[in-house]
């Protein structure tokens, strides 16, 4: 074999789950560097998970669509020393094979050499007898041999040798090794991916045959000895937004603990130390960028079979019109309580939408507006109860009190919990709706999985509160009969069919007529009005869109605000039921924050 494809490498690294996911135990029992937790395994299997879930259903025209896959997958899957080391390596590795559908010998040992430097740079303090060892071992001589052998299966058996070589010299480089009776498992973990990809590059698909390298020695498990953790916590964060290099991080974080290892990928980085100060490592990783998650794990209780991960501890309730996407409300567990909406003739309506139903009656020529109803506090109470088996506490984040009375529902449902159950619940009034509930409840999703306590949480989503802003383009529904909405915005003899409104002090309030039906020109100039001073002081904005049915415009709204160099657009939604009614179709709201 002279060319490996796209697809083969595809099927190299699903193997590799395969492989590692079936055998980590054998490389958890004899974990003992850094410190004896026994996760390499796991860790090594949870990095090639996140990759699997990015690449399995995937078809790939080329080597360079399945390397940002890749990438993608296994920074936001990597755990643990090994997991990031490893991570490191992919990131060399793929983007130097470049962007065609096939490589050679020549090209696939430079690919090694740069994950090798690459997975050497992810550390603070490389040291010998690691699973550094095995990648150098097996790098080089793929080096050497592509010099005069083309065969990449032939070169492969040559490189396992050496990286076989390395790892069994592991305990004469390391003491601690040496006392246990073991090699390095992150080494051990890296020779059984290689092993799979020879498999694969073989054709050799069947995984359970006997493997070369990896010998029955290492299913012994560590001789018993004293070790003392230095640094008791492990701390692993995904960070979005980043724009310190490496280097910078480094020393930022390098006083807090040891074992710290840094990979950056785009705007995107993964941290791991560990550390006796893991509030102090969150609220210093906090400051590089957004955290997207945040594990804090105590070893000494995995060292010793106790639960050891902090988990988060607060579940989250709140109500439909938020308009969350179902991608939000599924990842984080969260309990959504829906308004009851009656529609007269409504199962005539064509179209599966709010919006769309809404289009339908606008075109019947139907008056009559769907009755919305206020949730009733048995809704809530429901909510809770569910929220309390799964979580210790619950906060719910409701709409704005002035618009609805569902903020004195949820209060009242919490007064019906028995008292030790309602020490344990946080009513919040947004003061907003759509967009701009949407962005309270993504700030308190990113206190809680700093692991923030729950007083700290209330006091600062109050702050926030008032800080979010939103203005929204709606259209003209006065064609509901008697509809007080837009009734008392639009006058009889007024023609206009849309009205630019913002929300102040928990209402909606007009702030002028639109004149074009650029709705996204309008709302971007009013973002870039209030946001270009701080933009230009280094701040950061998050942005949600919601439209009635109305994509091509809110695409472009999201297009314009992608300019700006420091802008999170969150997500794109369709509006809730609720401002659907009130303000579709067409209608377009964005709601923003400055951070």
């Amino acid at each position: 074999m002279q060319e490996v494809t796209q697809n083969e490498l595809k099927k190299m690294i699903l193997f590799s789950c395969e492989r590692i996911e079936r055998d980590k135990e054998q490389i958890n029992k004899i974990n003992v560097f850094p410190v004896p937790d026994q996760d390499t395994g796991n860790n090594l299997s949870a990095t090639l998970k996140g990759i699997k879930e990015q690449i399995e259903e995937k078809d790939f025209s080329s080597i360079e669509e399945l390397s940002n896959s890749v990438l993608e997958g296994a920074l936001t899957g990597a755990q643990g020393n090994a997991g990031i080391i490893y991570t490191g390596f992919l990131a060399g590795f793929f983007p130097a094979l470049g962007k065609e559908k096939s490589v050679n010998a020549e090209e696939m040992a430079t690919a090694f050499n740069k994950g090798m430097e690459r997975a050497k740079d992810s550390i603070q303090n490389p040291r010998e007898g690691t699973i550094l060892d095995v990648i150098e071992a097996f790098a080089l001589t793929f080096e050497e041999e592509s010099k005069n052998e083309k065969d990449i299966v032939k070169i492969f058996y040559k490189s396992l040798e050496k990286a076989d070589e390395a790892l069994k010299e592991t305990p004469n480089k390391m003491e601690l090794l040496k006392k246990a009776g073991v090699v390095d498992a992150g080494g051990l973990g890296f020779l059984m991916i290689l092993e799979t990809y020879l498999d694969i590059l073989k054709e050799q698909g069947d995984l359970s045959s006997p493997k070369e390298f990896a010998s029955e020695r290492e299913k012994t498990r560590p001789r018993r000895f004293i070790q003392i953790i230095s640094n008791r916590y492990e701390v692993v964060a995904l960070i979005k937004n980043v724009e310190e290099t490496d280097k910078k991080i480094k020393d930022r974080l390098k006083h807090l603990g040891d074992c710290l290892d840094i990979i950056q990928i785009g705007d995107r980085t993964k941290i791991h130390i560990h550390t006796d100060s893991p509030y102090e490592v969150r609220d210093s990783v906090k400051e590089l960028g957004d955290i997207e998650n945040l594990k804090i794990q105590d070893m000494a209780r995995e060292v010793v079979g106790e639960k050891s991960i902090e988990s988060v501890s607060i579940g989250l309730v709140v109500d439909e019109r938020a308009g969350l996407t179902s991608k939000i409300i599924n990842h984080y567990n969260i309990e959504v309580v829906p308004f009851k909406i009656s529609w007269p003739g409504g199962e005539s309506l064509a179209g599966n939408t709010i919006c769309e139903k809404i289009k339908e009656a606008k075109k019947q020529g139907l008056t009559q507006k769907p009755k919305i109803e206020s949730i009733a506090p048995d809704f809530f109470l429901e909510a809770y109860k569910n929220q309390l088996r799964d979580f210790e506490h619950v906060l719910c984040i409701v709409s704005s009190s002035k618009l609805s009375d569902n903020y004195r529902s949820a209060l009242k449902a919490k007064g019906l919990l028995l008292p030790e159950e309602r020490e344990k619940v946080l009513v919040i009034d947004s003061k907003n709706i759509s967009a701009g509930q949407s962005l309270l409840i993504l700030e308190a999703i990113e206190l809680i999985k700093e692991h923030r306590d729950f007083g700290e949480i209330k006091s600062r989503l109050e702050n926030i509160v008032p800080t979010v802003n939103v203005y929204a383009v709606l259209e003209n529904v006065r064609w509901w009969k008697k509809d007080s909405f837009s009734g008392r915005w639009f006058r009889k003899k007024d023609n206009q069919e849309f009205l630019l409104t913002q929300m102040k002090d928990g209402k909606m309030t007009p702030g002028g007529k639109v004149k074009t039906r650029d709705f996204a020109d309008i709302l971007f100039k009013k973002i870039d009005r209030h946001t270009s001073k701080d933009i230009k002081r280094g701040k950061r904005i998050r942005a949600v869109i919601a439209h009635g049915d109305n994509p091509e415009q809110a695409e472009q709204l999201k297009s314009s605000l992608k300019k700006f160099k420091r802008a999170d657009i969150s997500f794109v939604t369709i509006t809730d039921p609720v401002t659907s009614i009130n303000a579709c179709p067409e209608s377009l709201i964005a709601g923003w924050i400055v951070k």
